[in-house]
């Protein structure tokens, strides 16, 4: 569109931006006669679009019984943007059968949020390779006390772009992992 401009630096102009893909999104699923995604697949939503029409004919256009393997991720900013409407959403998703995931968490932001109390399934934290340049030992232990506070298979280390991440990730307990390293294993795994 503008590439001489980042559209992620105005974070409100972005959320935007993303509430009209949303919209769009939704509208294909509906449209989508693929039955490869009729169940278990995540989509990363505004709390706003949760509570907009194409979301309701889209919650209208899955089985009952398909809606439990649908992952709704939210981003940070989202959530805490707003937390009145994040909370009727989430009640929303929860009696409709949803599951709910923070996206956007990094190694410094975990330690702040409490995943049972905000009605969160899972929580993503992003890799960085900064995460593992811990020479004491001391911040890694923290992060693995924040993840165990969280729910080991709660947590999904995202941007996974490395054996490095996934060791890492597994030094700590995390099994659940996203990222171009995961998706090249699984791409040479299909071709076995």
């Amino acid at each position: 569109m503008l590439p001489e401009f980042d559209l992620a630096s105005n974070l409100w102009l972005f959320q935007h931006l993303t509430q009209t893909l949303d919209s769009r999104m939704l509208s294909m699923l509906v449209r989508n006669d693929d039955s490869s995604i009729a169940s278990s697949f995540s989509i990363n939503l505004n709390v706003g679009t949760i509570l907009s029409p194409p979301f309701l004919n889209f919650d209208s256009s899955l089985k009952a019984i398909a809606r439990g393997t649908v992952v709704i991720e939210l981003q940070k900013i989202d959530i805490f943007g707003d937390m009145g409407a994040y909370m009727f959403a989430r009640d929303f998703m929860r009696e409709r059968g949803y599951r709910i995931c923070l996206d956007g968490l990094n190694h410094l932001t975990l330690q702040f949020i409490d995943r049972e109390r905000l009605g969160l399934d899972l929580v993503k934290l992003i890799w960085s390779p900064d995460m593992a340049d811990d020479l004491s030992g001391n911040r890694t232990s923290e992060l693995k006390e924040h993840i165990d506070r969280c729910g080991r298979a709660r947590i999904i280390l995202a941007r996974c772009d490395s054996d490095e991440a996934v060791r890492f990730g597994q030094s700590l307990g995390i099994t659940m992992y996203q990222g171009r390293y995961i998706d090249k294993l699984l791409t040479s795994e299909a071709r076995i």
